[in-house]
């Protein structure tokens, strides 16, 4: 949850960063070309490019993999990891953001609430406005975002003429009218969620004197003859250095002068406010649509930016070997394939997406038996490029009715080069390593997967006399993998024949590592079940030098 968390926060803060910096720097030359309304609903983008990283850009990554289902060593092998130490970074700099969001937030309604004691007792008007029995500094204005309420200073009859009187009332109305205090309520929320961003409080400003200079505007257009009196009201009010976060202040602290030039300049014509609106509806559009495509999805980009795999499987099942399957699949898209008729028939999908470190993949399966067919299982794998992996399904016996092995490679360069470096693989090893479809590690020092994994996964040794003998057999053990990817609690469910395999199989799980499940960007503990398979050289064959005594 941490890391999904800062995740998040960082592709807000780019794309709202981005979306405040275009703002800036269209703001002046579109108020001087359209309007001050104009240059106020450029603000949309801000919180369009907020909503689009927000919504999904591809498919779900892969769940990590369920403790039900067994898979090889092959399978999410690694090198021996370091065991962590030390303070999660993700968890302290997640504590770090809250403790910064409530602390702004408890910043906000401080000021809210010293502005609101500052005006002293209000009393209700009959024409429904309040009035303030003693405060004049940073009055006329309006506040509350579900139940606005216009205040007014003491004076208000005395500091204004009653023509300024129906001139304020009218800015303050508009306020409320346009929804600029729900424009500022999230303005605040925005403060609290991004309080770590440094552009963000000389944003906010230029909002703020944007959203005035609007209101402004319309107030003019409305009462064209009445541009000095407006600013004759402007001049007489005054100034209160108290900031109001969730309300609108007739006179805070906007620069007077950009306000009066405003008041110079002609009023926009219908085709102009045609132009606000289509250029505030388009940009913001763009905006929203162009912050939405350029977030990273799951499905949506592979090692080289393609969203292309390649992969490779072949399926045993009843103890009868399918055929080599190699499709090219894009990414986040299912890939399906059904073996055998009737009850017998089995349809595996599969969903392939990149994983969460280079060289890494997510495939998830859907298995499905009989016809039209029920759903078995759903399980879903972390496997590293290029290298062998494993599903099986078993019986209530425990007996394996259904196995499918395979690689992936995430297409790099052209489809073809991709192509080539599977067949090489398979060439090699087959689908798992070994030519035959076992991605196991063979116990008796051949090659049973690639030689990368040997490397991490040494086999078990073959016990001296079964090799002399020619026994062969297999154990299965169950163990728990830890989030350091350390094997623990390794148990012997099952060995045939009895007491020959299994003291050498258990002293070499222990030296091995497996990539641990994920959940929510961290490593977890669960459970994963290994067969082991020992088998013997043919009658006549003698062992090469090396390999028993």
């Amino acid at each position: 949850m941490d890391a999904e968390l800062i995740a998040a926060l960082v592709e807000a803060t780019v794309a709202g960063s981005a979306a405040m910096l275009l703002v800036l720097a269209l703001r002046r030359p579109v108020r001087a070309a359209l309007g001050a309304s104009a240059a106020y609903a450029l603000w949309l983008c801000v919180p369009m490019a907020l909503l689009a990283v927000l919504l999904p850009r591809g498919a779900d990554a892969a769940m990590a993999l369920p403790v039900a289902w067994q898979i090889g060593p092959a399978v999410a092998v690694v090198a021996s990891a370091q065991p962590q130490s030390g303070m999660d970074w993700q968890a302290m700099l997640a504590s770090l953001w809250l403790v910064g969001a409530l602390a702004s937030a408890l910043l906000l309604a401080w000021q809210q609430r010293r502005f609101r004691r500052a005006l002293g007792l209000l009393r209700r008007r009959e024409d429904g406005l309040y009035q303030s029995t003693t405060a004049t500094a940073g009055l006329p204005a309006v506040t509350g975002v579900l139940r606005p309420r216009i205040l007014l200073p003491a004076d208000f009859e005395r500091r204004y003429t009653a023509q300024e009187q129906d001139l304020v009332l009218q800015h303050e109305r508009l306020h409320v009218r346009r929804g600029d205090l729900v424009a500022n309520a999230l303005a605040a929320s925005l403060r609290c969620v991004f309080w770590f961003n440094p552009l963000l409080p000389p944003v906010l400003r230029r909002f703020r004197l944007d959203q005035e200079l609007a209101c402004d505007e319309r107030v003019i257009a409305r009462n064209p003859r009445a541009r000095r009196p407006y600013g004759e009201a402007m001049l007489k009010t005054h100034f209160d250095e108290l900031p109001l976060p969730l309300g609108c202040h007739w006179q805070a602290q906007h620069p007077i002068k950009e306000r009066i030039d405003m008041l110079k300049r002609p009023t926009p014509s219908p085709l102009r406010w045609m132009a606000t609106i289509l250029l505030a509806t388009g940009l913001t559009a763009s905006v929203g649509y162009t912050a939405w495509a350029v977030q990273p999805g799951a499905g949506a980009v592979s090692t080289d930016g393609t969203g292309q795999f390649v992969i490779a499987r072949q399926a045993t099942y009843d103890g009868v070997t399918g055929g080599l399957l190699v499709q090219q699949v894009k990414a986040g898209e299912p890939a399906g394939a059904v073996m055998g008729t009737g009850s017998g028939q089995w349809a595996t999908t599969v969903v392939a997406t990149p994983g969460p470190q280079p060289g890494t993949t997510y495939l998830r399966f859907e298995l499905k038996q009989g016809d039209p067919g029920a759903l078995v299982a759903q399980p879903s794998v972390l496997v590293h490029d290029g290298e062998a992996g494993a599903i099986e399904h078993r019986d209530a016996s425990g007996k394996i009715v259904y196995r499918l092995v395979f690689r992936v490679l995430p297409v790099s360069g052209t489809d073809g080069e991709t192509q080539q470096r599977m067949r090489q693989l398979l060439a090699k090893g087959g689908v798992a390593g070994g030519g035959a479809v076992d991605e196991q590690p063979r116990a008796d020092g051949t090659a049973a997967a690639t030689a990368s994994v040997e490397q991490r996964m040494p086999p078990p040794e073959y016990p001296v006399e079964a090799a002399r003998q020619y026994i062969g057999g297999e154990v299965v053990l169950l163990a728990t993998v830890g989030p350091d990817g350390v094997l623990r609690d390794i148990q012997v469910e099952s060995a045939t024949p009895e007491g020959v395999f299994e003291e050498t199989s258990l002293a070499a799980a222990r030296k091995w590592t497996y990539l641990p499940a994920m959940q929510g960007g961290r490593p977890i503990e669960g459970r994963v079940r290994i067969p082991i398979t020992f088998e013997s050289m043919p009658s006549g064959e003698e062992p090469e030098a090396g390999e028993v005594d």
